[in-house]
């Protein structure tokens, strides 16, 4: 077995774990300290307890045996002082001697929410600049801190602590890594394989250099890449051809690696990424200058997609005008291969966009995604970037029925009047957009007033290191400190929307098949023995995605509308708000908790699963699709403004087909579309294999801002892969 197979054999072994509580005991034992300097403290205990674990056959390691009730430790959707309920009982039945202080732990824990409860940190997805890392080690970082320090509490005393708690976090990071070198090195002396022994202490050595120092080979800049990456939160990797492209460059350019040895390296890093699922990722786009950053490590990387077709990172082409059409034909015979990585985005859309909002030329041309494809500013922002998920079939639902959803039978909406006394299409409308602004600033105002009460009670040190001007400036990433604080608002099921409203128009106000109070009893009760009327909403009237001027230009005008609607918000810190639909699994989420729709939608189903048309509305094909959703304000949005596809296999198989999907990217770009996501699944395949799992293992889909393997994936998911419409170029 070679050394790839046997890691992704071990990948999801589970290993003994180690119980104790070095934040708890840290951060009781500084009781009565500056709040800064305590949290920075028990986050060293925890760091410098680690107990690592390698796996056999690894060649960059990162694991960690330890397990605590209270974690100070991020994980890419949580931050800050942590009770991790959820896994308490787990914790008492693996070591029984632990469940008086977990009690004690817990009261402790209950107490200290009801006073600082409030203050709870928003976090979620981010791409950091782990090159400041990669470039100045950890020595480097220690005396850029000092410096800054120096520079700024001349003016301000009152920073000073946090700079303090920036260097002791920081020392945890070294002594977190040196617990590395120093487990390599205990397992290289058990070894009894001559060859796995050297490569032990080889790693031990590397850990122990970088434990302090610059990385001196790609290897080492690899490792410590991600034993920093595992610290903040295993999120999001970003440009990781950039940061990691310097050192890859070096060990080529002297000898001191070969392209098969540095592509073992990376194919081992992706399969630690996809171990404890990694986001956010991109491969090449522009450097600051403008000019092509497609590099060797690009194509390595999709070359590392192709080989292990692994669901993590997720991972993105940036196109330009000027990419590398070698990069680009790589990247869509991986898709083509059924990998369904990379997703591909434009920077003709999304870079006008970014200087829009206000982001510099230079810096927006170093974007990359986070999470499930968010369009971040690389190692500048601040923003969840999932901040507000919203379900834009609510609004409808709220004007049908005068602000009561329902579904829950509760008040969710404005009074915005009895339908029975709307007369035009018009008196609806009306009250279905002051729903949905309503709907909007009411989350962005609840966010904005949460960022407000955490501003000086909530600290991330670990993001505050790796985000440019956090130190510069003085101030914490939840204090200001980012160059950019920046809102999203994720309209899941927009043209579900969009496609509702046109069937009240056509249907109610102009073919009058159904008055409006009618159609409302119809919705709420599920279309019961409504089939027919189902239908002829369902299939008679126009919908968006078959260039139907008429349907096409109703949804590109209220996407406008939406979509400068949440551009005139602005975040506690002064920065945009903007407007993004990704696709993800949301869509059967949110879908699962929205009754019937006018568009003929049944209660329950899926919403629209992107920004294209919904899900089996698109029948007349692949073109009329495309000139559909271009008409959307696609370099006005913040972005990802996604759009799923779905061919068969036969349709790409072979050089010929490759050659037709990647005009498909490049037309679509070349027009001004910002996402594609691609599946290479066959309805038929896909019907046989919710029949026949087991010989059909290996199929992926894009379910919207991740992957899957189909198999893997509750039915409700599956069922709206295959209601999406199958195309054919």
């Amino acid at each position: 077995m070679n050394r790839l197979e046997t890691i992704k054999e071990n990948l999801n072994k589970t290993y003994e774990t180690v119980w104790a509580e070095p934040f708890y005991e840290a951060w009781r034992a500084n009781e009565g300290l500056d709040e800064r300097l305590r949290f920075a403290y028990g986050q060293f205990a925890e760091m410098s307890s680690a107990k690592p674990y390698i796996k056999p056959g690894e060649l960059i390691i990162g694991n960690n045996s330890l397990r605590s009730i209270l974690t100070g430790i991020p994980t890419a959707f949580r931050t800050g002082i942590r009770f991790e309920d959820w896994y308490k009982q787990t914790l008492i039945k693996d070591h029984p001697e632990s469940e008086s202080k977990i009690k004690e732990i817990e009261s402790y824990w209950n107490e200290w929410v009801k006073e600082n409860g409030k203050y709870t940190p928003m976090t979620c997805h981010a791409s950091l600049a782990y090159e400041r890392i990669l470039t100045m080690g950890i020595s480097g970082m220690r005396n850029y801190i000092w410096r800054w320090r120096e520079i700024n509490t001349a003016l301000r005393p009152d920073c000073a602590k946090w700079y303090d708690s920036l260097l002791i976090v920081l020392d945890g990071i070294s002594a977190f890594i040196r617990n590395h070198a120093i487990t390599a090195e205990r397992d290289a002396m058990k070894e009894s394989d001559p060859i796995r022994r050297r490569e032990l202490m080889s790693i031990a050595v590397s850990c122990y250099n970088i434990s302090e120092n610059p990385p001196k080979s790609f290897h080492e800049a690899v490792q410590l890449f991600y034993l920093t990456f595992w610290l903040c939160g295993h999120d999001s990797p970003g440009p990781i051809d950039r940061y990691l492209y310097p050192s890859l460059k070096k060990d080529l350019d002297n000898g001191a690696i070969t392209p098969d040895q540095a592509q073992e390296i990376l194919d081992c890093l992706w399969l630690k990424l996809e171990e404890k699922t990694a986001y956010g990722a991109t491969i090449g786009g522009q450097l600051r200058d403008g000019s092509d950053a497609t590099n060797e490590l690009s194509f390595m990387c999709v070359n590392s997609i192709k080989r292990l077709r692994i669901l993590s990172p997720r991972t993105a082409l940036r196109w330009h005008k000027n990419l590398s059409p070698e990069l680009l034909a790589f990247a869509c015979e991986s898709v083509a291969e059924g990998a369904t990585y990379p997703a591909f985005v434009n920077d003709e859309a999304i870079i006008p966009a970014m200087v829009e909002r206000g982001i510099s030329l230079e810096d927006a041309r170093e974007y990359t995604f986070v999470g499930c494809g968010q369009v971040y500013p690389h190692g500048r922002g601040h923003g969840n970037y999932e901040d507000i998920v919203l379900n834009s079939a609510k609004p409808i639902e709220y004007a049908l029925n005068n602000g009561i959803d329902p579904v829950f039978g509760h008040k969710a909406g404005l009074d915005t009047g009895d339908p029975a006394t709307f007369k035009t299409f018009e008196d609806f409308e009306s009250a279905y957009r002051k729903q949905m602004d309503h709907y909007i600033s009411s989350h962005i105002e609840s966010v904005n007033r949460r960022r407000e009460k955490i501003k000086d009670h909530a600290f991330d040190f670990l993001r505050s290191l790796f985000t440019y001007s956090c130190i510069e400036r003085g101030l914490d990433w939840h204090s200001g400190g980012p160059d950019y604080s920046e809102g999203m608002v994720d309209m899941v099921g927009l043209t579900t929307a969009t496609d509702s409203l046109i069937a009240i128009k056509k249907g109610v106000f102009e073919d009058k098949k159904i008055s409006l109070t009618e159609l409302i009893e119809v919705l709420n009760s599920n279309w019961e023995n409504q089939e027919q009327l189902r239908l002829y909403f369902l299939h008679k009237l126009p919908k968006f995605g078959n260039d139907i001027a008429e349907a096409d230009n109703y949804t590109a005008e209220e996407f406008n509308r939406v979509n400068e609607y949440i551009k005139s918000h602005k975040t506690y810190f002064g920065g945009p708000w903007g407007m993004d639909i990704i696709g993800w699994s949301g869509a059967v989420a949110l879908g699962s908790q929205t009754g019937a729709t006018p568009d003929g939608r049944k209660k329950g189903d899926a919403l629209a699963d992107c920004a294209g048309p919904a899900q089996g509305r698109n029948i007349n094909g692949l073109t009329p699709t495309l000139i559909s959703v271009l008409k959307l304000p696609h370099r006005k949005t913040h972005g990802p403004m996604a759009l799923s596809l779905r061919f068969p296999n036969k349709t790409i198989r072979g050089a010929e087909g490759r050659e037709k999907l990647q005009a498909v990217v490049e037309t679509y770009f070349r027009e001004g579309g910002q996402q594609l996501q691609i599946s290479i699944a066959s309805t038929e395949d896909m019907k046989s294999a919710q029949i026949n799992p087991e010989a059909y293992r290996s199929l992926m889909v894009r379910v919207g801002g991740f992957s899957a393997y189909f198999t893997q994936l509750d039915k409700s998911f599956q069922d709206d892969m295959i209601a999406r419409s199958e195309m054919d170029i």
